[in-house]
């Protein structure tokens, strides 16, 4: 399952993880400005999630991804995203 926050200082919609075909973890981030799906390179953000679950905390004007399973198990880790 992906997780998707929407980024409302940059007016977009940022979307990540889940699972692809065959079944195993995406590691893909796209972002989406109203208008069109664009993937987005990041430079530190975890590769390979499902499961986890991500916010916009407007305080610090960042997504945050927390937790989800990876190919070890279930991970109780937390990311920023910082969008370019």
């Amino acid at each position: 399952m992906h997780a998707m926050a929407y980024d409302s200082a940059r007016g977009r919609v940022v979307l990540t993880g889940g699972t692809c075909s065959p079944p195993a973890p995406c590691d893909d981030t796209w972002e989406y400005d109203g208008s069109a799906w664009a993937e987005q390179p990041a430079a530190t953000w975890p590769e390979d999630r499902w499961g986890h679950a991500m916010t916009y905390h407007s305080a610090r004007g960042r997504v945050v991804l927390f937790g989800g399973s990876d190919f070890t198990g279930p991970v109780a880790d937390t990311w920023e995203y910082v969008g370019l």
